[in-house]
């Protein structure tokens, strides 16, 4: 899971509103990530310090030297500042503590679905706002808006809801009991200006598809044998991953990921292979053969990027990057 998506649930994470499953990819996450510990050491660190009372360093001193009347003047003044500054902190007491149904128009909504669990982000377009979604009843959620206030330090403006998919049909509850849900059942998101829906059933196909690699969390390897066979080797970089490799057309894979892997690395990897009868044929899995070009590569597929490898590397038994012999 991306570094933003895991510190966007920090703030629900401190409190103990996240899911089970939640907390277990958010410490997954953090066992490999030092500067996400570092960032949400520094958010602990910090609400400690808003939570702590303060102390006056110094006691206000009397004006014992002053004359009667010279104190009168001056309590009557401080009064009055006092009084000013009291209507103007009263003021902005109820300036900031408004909070209104924001406009579909100053939200961004994002959707972040994988490992079971779907995330609806909703970030403000206008700059010093934040928002609230507050659910209610029948799958309903409305934006609020309000002003942030100023000088106070606010780690994200963003408001989420999200849910834990058990299956296609089969939701997790608040207090952990599961619920199954219909085809037709729909979350319905209400702004000022409008309504939206989304289908519930599509949220969970979501969520319960298995993301698509990234390259840098995959490792690759190969090795070719006597016979001519070439073995593509995929391995995840991060524990508790599994990989597959998936054929997604002619000369091209995907590697997918799964949050489910048990084991090390080295066992929850993937393979491919393709078999050379020469340097310019090979057998395809149904057992024709296919002669080659020069320009035929073997295409693989990850999140981030795409990457292609010549069948002419693959026959001489190198990958892109290798350190040439000789």
């Amino acid at each position: 899971m991306k570094c933003e998506v895991i510190r966007d649930l920090f703030p629900s994470y401190i409190d103990g509103l996240t899911s089970e499953e939640s907390n277990e990819l958010i410490e997954e996450h953090l066992e490999e990530c030092r500067e996400c510990r570092e960032y949400l050491d520094d958010m602990k660190e910090d609400i400690v310090q808003e939570n702590q009372p303060v102390k006056n360093k110094e006691a206000v001193k009397p004006f014992r030297k002053l004359r009667q009347k010279t104190r009168r003047k001056i309590f009557l003044t401080a009064g009055g500042a006092v009084l000013v500054c009291g209507l103007i902190f009263g003021r902005g007491l109820l300036y900031y503590g408004r909070s209104w149904t924001a406009n579909s128009e100053d939200v961004k909504m994002t959707i972040e679905a994988q490992g079971g669990i779907a995330t609806l982000r909703f970030a403000p377009e206008k700059k010093n706002c934040k928002l609230n979604a507050e659910a209610g009843e029948d799958n309903t959620i409305t934006i609020v808006e309000s002003k942030q206030i100023p000088f106070a330090k606010t780690y994200n403006p963003n408001a989420y809801w999200s849910c834990t998919f058990i299956d296609e049909d089969t939701v997790m509850g608040i207090d952990g009991q599961n619920m199954d849900f219909s085809e037709d059942q729909v979350l319905t998101i209400k702004y000022e200006d409008r309504t939206e829906t989304i289908s519930i059933g599509e949220l969970a196909s979501q969520a319960l598809e298995n993301p698509v690699a990234q390259s840098e969390d995959v490792k690759m390897t190969l090795e070719k044998d006597d016979t001519g066979t070439v073995t593509l080797g995929f391995f995840p970089e991060l524990m508790g991953v599994s990989l597959k490799v998936e054929d997604t057309g002619e000369n091209q894979i995907l590697i997918r990921q799964y949050y489910d892997g048990q084991g090390e690395p080295v066992e929850n990897g993937a393979f491919y292979t393709v078999d050379f009868i020469d340097e310019n044929t090979i057998r395809l899995s149904d057992g024709t053969e296919r002669k080659l070009s020069q320009d035929d590569v073997l295409t693989i597929e990850y999140e981030d990027k795409t990457e292609e490898i010549a069948f002419s590397d693959l026959w001489e038994g190198s990958l892109p990057g290798d350190e040439q012999e000789g």
